[in-house]
């Protein structure tokens, strides 16, 4: 609790942290069993359904927020920690995708996506593609693309863009960048679903890859359908 609510100050004081760096967490938790790889002394890796379902929890509690599995025992908190908490059934992808599994979140900041409170069906993905020329793309203001049909959730969306880039002087081919929620923007205006791509920011990006004006850019929207 203390990490979460103080990590967005956990760097401000270090002198060495001259760059940006995330201001929020998310944090998954669960307990069992797992499997451990040794050889001799040392710990090569850990596996197993516990691993792979705090990964998902932590994936669920991103941006911000703390998701608890039921099988932990809330009751281990005291009281006044968990008040901070609220109970929820949820979805997710590989771990409980037909029977739900009961979760305790953080209600002040997480938001448990819509997605993962409904039973998880095979996944139907749509797909844009869009091809620039560098000069162009420098040319554009944000931009918004209007989707076939609506998106399950802006968490649902991935964006890739394929680029050459120079490397000490010489030329790397198809390289490629993937943008996050924070270069987009998605949206449903007069009943057309819309996703707007902060080129400025993404130009800014290629730049720092010594991409040429004249180089073609691939831009690729993927997004499950609702």
């Amino acid at each position: 609790m203390a990490c979460h609510t103080e990590f967005n100050d956990i760097c401000s004081n270090d002198p060495m942290i001259n760059f940006k760096v995330p201001d929020k967490i998310g944090i998954g938790i669960a307990r069992g069993t797992a499997c451990c790889l040794v050889s001799e002394e040392n710990t090569i890796d850990y596996s197993g359904r516990l691993l792979n379902l705090t990964s998902r929890l932590t994936n669920l509690a991103r941006p911000s927020g703390i998701i608890i599995d039921e099988s932990f025992g809330i009751e281990l908190l005291d009281k006044d920690m968990r008040d901070n908490f609220e109970e929820k059934d949820v979805y997710l992808d590989g771990i409980a995708e037909d029977k739900p599994l009961k979760v305790y979140f953080t209600k002040e900041s997480t938001r448990i996506p819509k997605r993962n409170t409904e039973r998880i069906t095979a996944e139907r993905w749509q797909h844009i593609e869009d091809n620039k020329l560098f000069r162009d793309l420098l040319k554009l203001a944000p931009f918004e693309y209007i989707l076939q049909s609506e998106a399950a959730g802006a968490e649902d969306i991935k964006i890739r863009v394929t680029h050459d880039k120079v490397i000490k002087g010489r030329v790397s081919k198809r390289y490629v960048s993937f943008f996050y929620s924070s270069d987009f923007t998605y949206r449903v205006l007069t009943g057309k679903p819309r996703v707007r791509v902060d080129f400025p920011k993404v130009c800014e990006k290629l730049k720092k890859h010594q991409v040429k004006e004249n180089m073609n850019v691939q831009i690729d929207i993927d997004y499950i359908e609702k």
